[in-house]
């Protein structure tokens, strides 16, 4: 009897691996989905915070110093638009990491001063200053180029690490089904074993 109870133990083993090892494979796609929409997510909002500062802010005010558009409509610009990208901006903070820190913190540095220009753009616009507004152009591009430059260096970094992260989690799925082929390998092998033990008795 007891070559035949280990047999069924051994079988038993093997649904045990296999059931969890599903369990298991199944939990880690899912993380991995959950990752990706989330550095998705993720990317997504800073991008919009480059458009905001590398599009909106630069193309508002040339096009006002131009004519193209009126102060009016510029202000109304700005205005919806840094609404827009501070929701974004909120989203982004809540999904950093570490290695986006030093670009996160320039970002938000910058933000600030950013802020106080645009508020400085509304004001002026309000006055139909069209001299301020023009003769700060050259002050916008040094604050909007330097923080493009670091939201391009956030979105490479989260891409990088996303990609990392799916490889590590790959990485541990193949461990883990070779580890449970071998375990059912051998338990095959033991439960051979035990019936040949079973004939010579």
């Amino acid at each position: 009897m007891r070559p035949k109870f280990l047999v069924y133990c051994l079988a038993a083993i093997c649904l045990v691996f296999g059931w969890k090892g599903l369990i298991l494979t199944e939990d880690i796609e899912s993380t991995l989905e959950e990752n990706a929409r989330q550095a998705e997510s993720s990317i997504m909002e800073i991008g919009m915070c480059f458009d905001w500062y590398g599009v909106i802010i630069v193309d508002s005010v040339v096009k006002t110093c131009n004519g193209v558009i009126s102060t009016d409509e510029m202000i109304e610009t700005l205005q919806e638009e840094r609404a827009a990208k501070n929701e974004y901006l909120a989203g982004y903070k809540k999904d950093i990491t570490v290695d986006e820190i030093p670009y996160a913190d320039f970002v938000f540095s910058q933000d600030e001063k950013i802020k106080i220009y645009v508020d400085r753009l509304i004001k002026w616009a309000k006055e139909d200053d069209l001299k301020s507004i023009r003769s700060s152009i050259p002050i916008m591009y040094e604050m909007t180029d330097p923080t493009i430059e670091a939201i391009n260096n956030i979105m490479d970094t989260k891409m990088y690490y996303n990609e990392k992260q799916s490889g590590l989690l790959h990485i541990k799925i193949e461990n883990f089904m070779n580890f449970m082929i071998l375990a059912v390998v051998l338990s095959i092998v033991m439960s051979i074993c035990a019936s040949f033990s079973k004939r010579c008795h």
